[in-house]
């Protein structure tokens, strides 16, 4: 279900390292000028790709995505812009295009220069072998990620495609590790950035693994242009694929055996509630009790305590699976141990608030800890 005008491609360019043999660069080509929209970490260390991207999305329309799994090119200095620039630069000649016109996305491990050499080698593969397989593509971009990343929808005639990659180091605040959105609706640009602005604010913004926001998050989105669909359609295709992508990467997460949705009401406003859900699902003795089916709730108060927003606490109720756990701030009458042993033994968990001081809300959703990941993040240079 690919959208008109855009093709893929992928190979092995040994990115971190010429013993990897796996496809670790990819392209996303389109045969004319897409509209495109952004978003980038809030992280104050940028790597390099980000910086020229964000110039890039700037200028509204671009013809390809050029990216890496392997090295993040961060921390990089100048020499990280100009490897950058070269690869792009390469790609751009090859398709006949402007050297503005092709983004840079990389994914991988900080402080270590491009191979820039090895990858521009590698470009008349990739520009040759372009096609509509977008699954070569979701595959040159994963690191740790178990299983490629791939959602569509259909808005009338028009098609929407999304990609993403992530698996560890996700507490994105913009969008998250890295996503392409394509679709070949005609969209103007700030329609466009108007639509993944509210869509990641309930999605990509709402999940967490571990805490970590990258050096590296982007999402982008183009249009190509091909078909006139109402704008409405447009929108919840986009927003749905992206709330797909989203909840792949934390069904994904480094070593995670559950799948956590916390929702938060009852907040002074939405912010509050943001905050509330975002203490609980990055809180690690949280996350390990859930590992452990450990019925430990007050691991899960004591985080509504200590987020920062002002609370009542004996107006506090909790629930979880469906089961009261929690009521006017004290355990709940008939509160089983037993019972919520058994319920944290299923693969998603769904943890609910109510906090009793207004009408603000919000949902988020993360992962347990386990052992995996420790030794996932422990070994991941070595």
């Amino acid at each position: 279900m690919t959208p008109r005008g855009f093709t893929f491609s992928a190979t092995n360019a040994g990115v971190k390292s010429p013993a990897v043999t796996g496809l670790d660069m990819g392209l996303i080509f389109c045969d004319t000028d897409a509209v495109v929209s952004g978003v980038f970490t809030t992280n104050l260390v940028k790597a390099a790709p980000v910086l020229v991207g964000m110039d890039l999305v700037a200028r509204g329309t671009v013809r390809a995505i050029v990216a890496n799994a392997g090295n993040a090119n961060a921390c990089t200095g100048k020499e990280g812009i100009d490897d950058a620039m070269a690869v792009t630069g390469e790609v751009a000649a090859r398709l006949g295009v402007g050297r503005d016109q092709v983004i840079p996305l990389s994914t991988g491990v900080i402080g270590v220069r491009l191979p820039a050499a090895r990858m521009i080698d590698k470009i008349p593969r990739l520009t040759q072998g372009l096609s509509d397989d977008v699954q070569v593509f979701a595959r040159s971009i994963m690191t740790t990620d178990t299983f490629p990343k791939v959602a569509c929808r259909q808005a009338g005639n028009a098609k929407v495609l999304g990609i993403a990659k992530g698996a560890g180091m996700i507490a994105p605040n913009m969008a998250t590790t890295l996503a392409v959105v394509l679709t070949d609706a005609k969209v103007s640009k700030q329609l466009l950035d108007n639509i993944i602005i509210k869509a990641i604010s309930h999605t990509f913004n709402a999940i967490t693994i571990d805490g970590d926001t990258s050096t590296n998050d982007t999402l982008l989105a183009l249009a190509s242009g091909y078909v006139e669909e109402p704008v409405a359609a447009v929108e919840q295709a986009i927003t749905e694929v992206i709330q797909e992508l989203a909840l792949m990467i934390v069904k994904d997460g480094e070593g995670a055996t559950k799948l956590v949705q916390i929702t938060v009401n009852g907040a002074a406003d939405n912010a509050g509630a943001k905050t509330v859900a975002m203490s609980i699902a990055n809180s690690l003795l949280v996350k390990t009790a859930l590992f452990g089916c450990d019925p430990n709730w007050g691991r899960i108060i004591a985080a509504i305590g200590y987020s920062g927003v002002t609370v009542n606490p004996d107006k506090i109720e909790i629930t979880i699976g469906g089961y009261p756990v929690v009521v006017s701030g004290i355990e709940a009458p008939g509160f089983e141990e037993n019972t919520l042993y058994e319920i944290l033994k299923k693969p998603e968990i769904s943890i609910d608030i109510l906090l009793g001081s207004g009408s603000g809300e919000f949902r988020a959703y993360t992962t347990d800890l386990s052992y995996k990941y420790v030794e996932i993040n422990s070994a991941y240079r070595t």
